[in-house]
């Protein structure tokens, strides 16, 4: 082991500083959040793959109530759901085919 102190380290060791300074209250920092599925976004998807909502519940399930809230942004995906968007917008075929399959498991 070397007593050289890096520019790497250095930094590390600021922020660790600086989070603990935040911890006790001494600073604010700034944040931000990131939606990570906006609503124009789920409107694109559902755009790609379908003309409505309606015509998007019926290929993929998902209630059309649903999909305009999230359009609207009166509500946000939860993790799985912005999972099945994110493959819907990649796959659609493969979630269209197991909607069908479990549809008809269901009968």
């Amino acid at each position: 082991m070397t007593d050289k102190r890096t520019d790497i380290g250095l930094g590390i060791e600021e922020g660790l500083r600086e989070a603990l300074a935040w911890k006790r209250g001494e600073i604010a920092l700034e944040t931000r959040n990131v939606d990570p599925m906006p609503p124009a976004r789920i409107k694109a998807i559902r755009k790609k793959v379908a003309r409505s909502a309606a015509a998007f519940e019926k290929r993929f399930g998902i209630p059309a109530s649903t999909v305009s809230n999230w359009e609207q942004g009166r509500r946000k995906p939860d993790p799985a759901a912005r999972l099945l968007l994110s493959v819907i917008e990649i796959n659609p075929e493969a979630v269209e085919q197991a909607a069908r399959q479990q549809a008809a498991a269901s009968v």
